[in-house]
């Protein structure tokens, strides 16, 4: 396949990815304020913004990781190692942009781990990350000694959080920030064209004179901060750190980036439709818990929108000569 072809496809199947997913997050919309009008008040949704804030960062990095053709389950300890630390060393008397410098400076150190992992050892990312994941975990046990961890938290974290500015709350403009540069670096640079390369045919990307390593590892980094990112902003809206307070966010970013249309296979889709996936997982929460659906019911509509759409876009994205 030409590489104008393979581009024509690419952009066919992100167009069509993000068709869908907008339009059911319409549809969800409509449904939630029919259901409960309250879903439509503007305190509701400056919740569901701030709420969205934490997933859709990280699912900046999984988009990343994933249009690859790998994924990032390190995401859970990462992110509570990572926060812990950040609160610990504040209340321990360290400025509070040393602080946060450690917790992404952990963030860096586990990406650069992760991509040595894929990239040179070439194990797969699912069982790599994995492992990463419970590393981190004891490390945190270690750390903590398993006590509860220190809560002091600075003053420009829980602004970042919680605050307003003219009314609206500033987590979400942060998200958005984000969510631009991202949508710029993967329609517009070497970068994001080298991450859909590499996830549609890594040996052609090799053959071409580009080395893919280098490619996971600015995937995998920029996944690792986006995580730590989260737990920060998490952290300054919980007003606390404590241990698992990454685990509600392993899955759910990963089934926000394939509502949005980005094949699980790598290649295919963009953060334009993960924004929307976002919305939808927050939401569609949302809505279960009003309506008192239990876990597992909220886990089979999870379940069952994730294997339609993934059936969905995996045929859309089946190469033809």
């Amino acid at each position: 396949m030409t590489t104008s072809r393979l581009a024509a496809r690419v952009g066919a199947f992100t167009k069509h990815g993000v068709a869908v997913s907008y339009g059911l997050l319409v549809v969800l919309i409509v449904a939630a304020v029919i259901y409960n009008p309250a879903f439509a008040s503007w305190g509701n949704i400056q919740a569901q913004l701030q709420i969205a804030t934490f997933i859709g960062v990280i699912a900046i990095g999984q988009t990343l990781v994933i249009l690859t053709g790998q994924i990032d389950l390190s995401v859970p300890w990462n992110l509570t190692f990572s926060s812990i630390l950040m609160a610990t060393l504040y209340g321990q008397g360290y400025g509070a942009v040393t602080a946060v410098g450690a917790a992404l400076l952990v963030g860096i150190v586990v990406g650069l781990i992760n991509a040595v992992g894929v990239a040179v050892f070439r194990l797969h990312s699912l069982v790599w990350t994995l492992g990463m994941n419970a590393l981190l975990e004891g490390l945190t046990m270690v750390y903590t000694n398993g006590q509860p961890p220190d809560s002091t938290i600075p003053g420009f974290v829980r602004f970042l959080a919680v605050g307003h500015v003219g009314g609206f709350p500033v987590a979400p403009i942060v998200w958005a920030v984000f969510a631009a540069i991202t949508i710029v670096v993967l329609a517009r640079s070497r970068f994001g064209r080298f991450l859909y390369a590499t996830g549609n045919n890594e040996p052609a990307l090799f053959l071409s004179g580009i080395d893919s390593r280098i490619v996971y590892v600015g995937a995998f980094v920029a996944s690792s901060v986006c995580a730590v990112l989260a737990g920060i902003l998490l952290t300054g809206y919980a007003s606390q750190t404590y241990l698992g307070m990454g685990n509600d966010y392993l899955l759910v970013p990963i089934a926000a980036v394939i509502i949005g249309g980005t094949n699980i296979m790598g290649g295919f889709g963009g953060y334009v439709g993960t924004i929307a996936g976002t919305l939808i997982v927050v939401l569609l929460q949302s809505i279960l818990s009003v309506a008192q659906i239990g876990q597992a019911g909220k886990n089979i509509v999870f379940g069952v929108i994730i294997i339609a759409l993934v059936l969905l876009y995996a045929r859309e994205a089946r190469p033809t000569d």
